[in-house]
């Protein structure tokens, strides 16, 4: 039978199988349907209690825009570079080793990878990981060679070889002797234990830039300069054109764009109630169809409404409520969404009984950016971000994940998630000041089962559920990591769908990395307005528009800010929106960025998937085929003398175009289309434009 064939009928059973995969749908919609039959709605904000409707967030001032579109200078790990084994290269012969017959062999000399679509799962995994040892201890043999003519001891420096063929260099200081020492043969120092970092340590950065590493440097000068050791080491291994890729361990980072205020104490971020008492039902009445969520703060999250100018409408919502009614589809626990963020706070009282969270990972090495005095291990709490101790932590992955789904929906607390049922497994990349390439990296793998994590007792820890989707709102101002690069093809590879932030810069996407590598959806903002967001990156890498708030605006005049309203932790502008008296701890809080955007898409496509049964690429299209609303030209112009990196237009005076995507997320229209609506299995995996 042809694979065409194979693909079709695939494609015509995807929504009977989707029906027997969703099983826990009933479920939530019986909980929906007594919703409608005691009223529906959103419940009266003065029925619930005060912890369960406070709100962070207020309209802030014009004059903060500037200085928050300022760029910024990229940052790396001192001392710490990412390089790739050459595992393609070691294939052929880890084939022949395991026995694999002679024409296999052959093949793969031709077709790479490929030429194992006839072999059994397993197999093919033994001959990568085969290829991934020889490839690693090579590459880790030579990085040695190529530091030891650089003057550096080699034999001091730590070189881990990860799973994927990717290798760590740690040009820092090692117990033991220095790896700058001058005389190999000098006594080492006594062997000392590394203190543990204070509860507010920041983690050493750099400014990265690409100045030459002089041509005579001496072993004394990169003793002296570990800054220096990193830029000549990185630009040695290059010129020695042994490696796959070699780079800086980059710091990405979540690029808020909201500068957080002082922190008004130093005491840990407060922790939920133990126990929430239910207040009564509600008693707004019911929408047509299934019930709209009863959350309470339902009724600020103007992203989730039909786009329109009508009451109950918004110009830039994404249509969520109409698909929940119409459809009558809202999720389902069998699709996964990996969020590569910052942790989970799995105590907040919208999340601890969701029961949409899965087992999570936290793969934070270095301890001063994790702040949780311990490595890689299975708990991705989030214990903050902030960079030094007098900012706020700003609980972006609780907030991201909020609004995928991590949230309990139609529960009379908080707010409502875009996916009512769903699989959060949060994966914990970013910490204090961001987080380093090589850990979003493993994150990346880890999420779509591709490798382990590994702790530093050995001990691995196998993500046995693979994610559908992966969301990583986060952004840098580089080219894209050939490391990086390499993980998103595997994980697209597996089956995944990786959706990913345009960045809040206001400048062309394409100098902003994950947004510009290849294979992924990259999300632009759109404000309440449904114009393209002030700060929202632009370009032709952006492929869709989602809503991202804009908190500098209050254009549906209800006294709140245009953020996206979602959960985190907060004690900063806490308001009771029932009394509008402060209060002195938020559960919930705007916030605005292409971060925000980013969760919408792939909320979108995890009830896209509960809906068809569909995965990997046809998920992908069906993204775009059937929950594509049009732009309006006018959405994306802005006034030449605003924006210098926008395109003039032809015979408008002053009037600039900044290309915002396709179309924008509007999942009405998905509510509509039939299920079976016919969706081209594109084949192989998506390229830039």
């Amino acid at each position: 039978m042809s694979k065409n064939r194979v693909s079709l009928i695939a494609l015509a059973l995807a929504p009977l199988l989707a029906i027997a995969a969703c099983d826990q749908v009933s479920s939530v919609l019986e909980r929906a349907r007594g919703a409608a039959e005691s009223g529906g709605g959103p419940a009266p904000l003065e029925s619930v209690a005060v912890e369960a409707r406070a709100i962070a967030g207020e309209v802030l001032p014009d004059g903060e825009i500037q200085s928050l579109l300022a760029t910024e200078p990229v940052m790396a790990t001192p001392g710490e570079i990412i390089v790739g084994a050459r595992v393609e290269s070691q294939l052929v012969a880890s084939a022949a080793a395991l026995g694999i017959s002679g024409n296999f062999v052959n093949r793969l000399r031709a077709d790479g990878m490929d030429a194992f679509e006839e072999l059994p799962d397993d197999l093919v995994a033994r001959v990568r990981a085969a290829a991934e040892e020889r490839a690693g201890t090579a590459a880790r043999n030579t990085a040695r060679t190529v530091i030891g003519r650089l003057g550096l001891q080699a034999d001091a420096v730590e070189v881990d070889v990860n799973p994927g063929g990717v290798v760590v260099i740690d040009l820092r200081p090692q117990p033991g002797p220095s790896p700058t020492a001058l005389n190999p043969g000098a006594a080492a120092a006594p062997e000392a234990a590394t203190p543990a970092p204070a509860a507010d340590a920041t983690p050493e950065q750099m400014v990265w830039t690409d100045e030459a590493c002089p041509r005579i440097v001496n072993a004394r000068d990169l003793e002296a300069n570990l800054e220096l050791a990193t830029r000549c080491a990185v630009q040695r291994l290059s010129a020695s054109r042994q490696f796959e890729f070699v780079e800086p361990n980059f710091i990405i980072d979540v690029q808020l764009d909201r500068l957080f205020p002082p922190r008004q104490e130093q005491a840990p971020a407060p922790r939920p109630p133990e126990s929430k008492t239910l207040p009564p039902e509600p008693n707004a009445p019911a929408a047509a169809g299934l019930s709209l969520p009863n959350d309470p703060l339902a009724a600020f999250q103007w992203h989730y409404r039909p786009r329109g100018t009508a009451a109950g409408q918004s110009p830039g919502g994404a249509g969520f409520e109409t698909f929940w009614t119409r459809a009558r589809q809202v999720g389902s626990r069998n699709v996964r969404v990996a969020v590569l963020d910052t942790g989970l706070l799995s105590d907040h009282p919208d999340i601890a009984q969701s029961g949409n969270v899965g087992p999570g990972v936290d793969l934070i090495t270095a301890y001063e950016r994790a702040g949780d005095d311990d490595g890689i291990d299975t708990n991705p709490y989030d214990v903050g971000d902030r960079c030094g101790a007098a900012r706020e932590n700003s609980y972006h992955g609780t907030h991201v994940a909020g609004t995928i789904g991590a949230v309990a929906t139609n529960d009379r607390i908080g707010v409502a998630g875009g996916a009512w049922e769903v699989t959060i497994l949060p994966v914990r990349v970013l910490g204090r000041c961001g987080g380093e390439l090589a850990d979003i990296v493993s994150g990346i793998r880890w999420a779509a089962g591709l490798a382990p994590a590994i702790a530093e007792n050995g001990a691995q820890f196998v993500n046995s559920t693979p994610a559908d989707v992966i969301n990583m709102s986060l952004s840098v101002g580089i080219p894209c990591p050939a490391s990086m690069q390499a993980a998103i093809d595997a994980a697209v590879a597996r089956g995944s769908v990786i959706v990913v932030a345009a960045g809040n810069k206001a400048r062309p996407t394409q100098s902003y990395a994950p947004a510009n590598c290849n294979n992924v959806i990259v999300v632009g903002a759109n404000d309440a307005r449904g114009g393209l967001a002030f700060y929202s990156n632009f370009g032709a890498e952006v492929d869709i528009l989602a809503p991202g708030g804009d908190i500098f605006t209050d254009s549906d005049a209800d006294g709140r800010p245009d953020g996206v309203l979602s959960s985190r932790v907060s004690s900063e502008a806490c308001t009771d929106p029932a009394t509008n008296a402060s209060a002195p701890t938020c559960y919930y809080g705007f916030l605005q960025g292409t971060s925000m955007a980013t969760p919408h898409v792939s909320a979108a496509l995890a009830l896209l998937a509960a809906q068809t049964g569909l995965r990997g690429r046809l998920l992908e299209d069906a993204l775009f085929t059937r929950a594509l609303g049009p732009i309006d030209p006018a959405q994306c112009r802005i006034e030449c003398a605003r924006n210098q990196f926008a395109t003039p237009v032809e015979g408008q005076a002053g009037q600039c175009m900044r290309a915002c995507g396709r179309g924008m997320l509007d999942l009405a229209r998905a509510a509509s289309a039939p299920v079976s609506a016919p969706v081209t299995p594109a084949g192989g995996m998506r390229r830039r434009r």
